[in-house]
């Protein structure tokens, strides 16, 4: 069988984005597709259109947040250095999990600290990595990426050339990645 992908386009603020956090494991799973998870900045690309702020369902746990919208920037810097090192997904559902479930709130200091170890990584040490001028590069140019592809939101799902925007979307763009040859 060949492998199949899905690229997972996220920005850490978005609300719509923890219901795809929360499920798309297990509906990717299901289908037997390869999810690739590429978190961005969607905050520039939205000022670049003029723009900005959600409703919850599917039986998953909320609770909300404190703080509206939270400063994402140190925790999409880690989630790219994740990606890289291929523990982004589960620091990010961790990290979603605080925040919708637990009202520890993105960005925070605790929210980091324990989604770092809940992942099994030493904080400081990431943390320190995360600031590094490279990798603050690294995700600029993720965020130009996205903007490049056309996402102009979170989340976003791309197949091929074929983008899906929203949580509601999740299963065309599976679909669809279930169909590619």
């Amino acid at each position: 069988m060949p492998d199949r992908h899905l690229e997972f386009w996220f920005e850490y603020g978005s609300t719509y984005t923890y219901l795809t956090v929360a499920r798309i494991a297990s509906v990717a799973d299901g289908r037997k597709i390869l999810v690739d998870w590429h978190p961005f900045l969607l905050m520039p690309i939205l000022i670049e259109h003029g723009l900005e702020k959600g409703p919850f369902r599917h039986s998953i746990p909320y609770q909300r947040p404190s703080l509206y919208p939270p400063n994402t920037l140190s925790t999409a810097r880690i989630g790219y250095l994740a990606q890289s090192e291929h523990w982004c997904a589960d620091f990010t559902r961790e990290v979603f999990r605080l925040h919708w479930t637990e009202g520890v709130i993105i960005g925070t200091d605790e929210n980091i600290r324990r989604s770092l170890s809940f992942v099994g990584q030493d904080p400081d040490r990431i943390i320190a990595m995360a600031q590094s001028d490279d990798n603050k590069t690294g995700l600029r140019r993720q965020t130009e990426q996205a903007k490049a592809l056309g996402v102009f939101g979170s989340p976003t799902f791309v197949v091929g050339t074929e983008l899906f925007w929203g949580d509601d979307r999740l299963e065309d763009a599976l679909d669809f990645a279930a169909d590619e040859p």
